[in-house]
């Protein structure tokens, strides 16, 4: 996602963004690599979550912000 898409979000969601494309580019290469980003309600309270899990490096890494 382009930094110009990137200010179209709101802020906690871009900033989840940014920080799920710094991981994303360290294991790009990576066979095992999965993650997303996505909002949930949880007892009535909007998140941003974002994760990102390498199976070949062990790496897991998870981001939640209220939205």
């Amino acid at each position: 996602m382009s930094r110009a898409a990137a200010t179209k979000l709101s802020p906690p969601i871009a900033d989840l963004v940014r920080s799920f494309e710094t991981y994303f580019a360290e294991h790009r290469v990576c066979d095992g690599l999965a993650g997303s980003i996505l909002e949930v309600t949880e007892n009535g309270v909007l998140w941003g979550v974002a994760w990102l899990e390498c199976s070949a490096c062990s790496v897991h890494w998870e981001r939640r912000l209220a939205v």
